[in-house]
């Protein structure tokens, strides 16, 4: 039964491809540890900074759209006034996202300096 050994080995490496990735997880020194516990706050801090800026420029978005409708119905002043109102509202959602950015490119950055720092101790 040539099938039985083929069959082992692969359990084998796997058996010890999981060991030494285990081994090399546990080996990982604490400033190491360290530097990438701060980039996984960092990148957790910027996504929920961007991800509430979604959640408030989104309605505005809808709003928006909203109000273009309307303002292509109702035509004259009225449209204009409506379509300015839009435009407002399109021109608040990009602030509030190009802020995120900015904040979370700040958060970053803020990381990135503490590494810097515990790695040049």
């Amino acid at each position: 039964m040539a099938s039985g050994p083929s069959k082992a080995r692969p359990s084998r490496r796997a058996a010890w491809l999981a060991t030494l990735l285990l081994i090399a997880g546990c080996t990982q020194s604490p400033q190491a540890q360290q530097t990438d516990q701060i980039r996984s706050d960092a990148r957790r801090q910027a996504d929920a900074i961007k991800d509430r800026a979604e959640a408030q420029a989104s309605p505005l978005d809808q709003q928006a759209k909203g109000l273009q409708i309307q303002a292509k119905q109702a035509g004259g002043y009225a449209g204009k006034r409506l379509d300015v109102q839009a435009d407002s509202l399109k021109q608040q959602a990009k602030l509030l996202r190009q802020q995120a950015d900015e904040q979370a490119d700040a958060v970053q950055e803020a990381a990135d300096a503490r590494i810097k720092a515990i790695n040049s101790r």
